[in-house]
């Protein structure tokens, strides 16, 4: 028994100088030496007290910064977002993608987290989709009464290509817009930006109070690359893909289908966050979605029959 002890003290002794030699500057050079040959005695006469001695000084040596590294760093999406040539180029001005209270004409209830759409902090992103889908979070308020409005216009901003009236059923939750259910609307035209306009109704037949957010979406055409990368890769795979080259709209839509389909996965809902937390909405990086939950809005462009 006491043999297997020094062996293992002796063992946990070599692995201490390894790591020392590796870690020590050349001003300590002399007393990591000396502390070596302290222990190699130690483990001879009193193997206990050089275990003790180890994990002291194995304790004092993680407290130095940049020593120690971390190791493995788990692997996230990472978002290739427009650059301000792209949008000097297009010749737009950007939108908005948070609500600004500052509209409002009272001081009435403001809510924890405003609304917001889901898009770049610039306001512009990239979609390969003639009729793409996109997001909003719905602030944690009372819908009695509340309808949406969603609005399409030209790049000068002064034609509107489409309008729609859009029934709210979901709050303090991300909902979504599918432009595949919009009837009347062409498909997006490659090349051409278009400006979107989401807006809260709280009174229809005064809008002085209603609230917006606003942005663009550019329509693409793939590259051969992409379009390679695609048909090789798995649905688990291809948000990466449509993040790696810039894609916005479905790298948003495409990781929102996986987590509908697999609400459990735990990398699913950490890529989610992640790509969230590189535009700079974390806040909501966790609010549920609507669509996952009965709630999706797969008949909002349908005609009223009110």
């Amino acid at each position: 028994m006491t043999n297997h002890r020094e062996s293992y003290t002796e063992f946990i002794v070599m692995q201490n100088a390894i790591a020392n030699t590796m870690i020590c500057h050349k001003i300590w050079m002399l007393a990591c030496l000396s502390s070596w040959i302290t222990l190699i005695g130690l483990t001879i006469s009193q193997p206990a007290q050089a275990e003790s001695l180890l994990v002291t000084n194995f304790n004092n040596e993680t407290q130095i910064k940049d020593l120690v590294k971390c190791g493995y760093a788990k692997e996230q999406i990472t978002l290739k977002t427009p650059d301000k040539e792209v949008l000097n180029q297009l010749d737009i001005t950007p939108g908005n993608r948070i609500e600004d209270y500052a509209a409002t004409r009272c001081q009435g209830y403001r809510p924890p987290i405003p609304l917001m759409a889901l898009i770049p902090q610039s306001t512009f992103g990239k979609t390969l989709d003639e009729y793409p889908t996109l997001y909003f979070y719905i602030p944690d308020v009372s819908l009695q009464n509340v309808k949406a409005e969603f609005s399409f216009y030209d790049q000068n901003l002064k034609t509107i290509i489409y309008e729609k009236e859009i029934p709210l059923q979901a709050s303090d939750s991300i909902v979504a817009v599918d432009l595949a259910n919009a009837p009347n609307l062409p498909p997006l035209e490659v090349g051409r930006p278009y400006f979107w306009y989401f807006s809260i109704i709280f009174d229809q037949y005064d809008r002085s109070d209603s609230t917006y957010v606003a942005g663009w979406i550019h329509r693409v055409t793939p590259n051969s690359r992409i379009n390679q990368e695609l048909d090789r890769a798995t649905p688990e795979a291809k948000p990466a893909i449509y993040a790696n080259h810039g894609i916005w709209y479905e790298t948003l839509d495409s990781l929102v289908q996986l987590r509908c389909s697999e609400p459990e996965d735990s990398t699913l809902a950490s890529n989610w966050q992640s790509v969230l937390q590189q535009v700079g909405l974390s806040d909501i990086a966790r609010k549920p979605l609507a669509q996952c939950h009965s709630a999706l809005i797969a008949d909002q462009f349908s005609e009223s029959t009110e």
